[in-house]
């Protein structure tokens, strides 16, 4: 039987990789395509990488 915490940490690592991945979709838009992106959604996308990158480097010290 699992242990409770390893559902918590899976959607945890799930959630982080979709964070990650969002904020860099959106960056990669506005830096490297120079598609017109609003200024709050490109802040958001790094703010959402930030958060994915912190979620990851505590599921790492549990």
């Amino acid at each position: 039987m699992p242990e409770p915490n390893s559902n918590k940490r899976n959607y945890t690592l799930l959630l982080s990789i979709a964070f990650i991945a969002i904020g860099t979709w959106k960056l990669y838009d506005k830096f490297v395509q120079e598609k017109e992106v609003e200024s709050y959604q490109w802040i958001l996308a790094a703010g959402l990488i930030v958060l994915g990158v912190y979620q990851l480097i505590g599921l790492r010290k549990k």
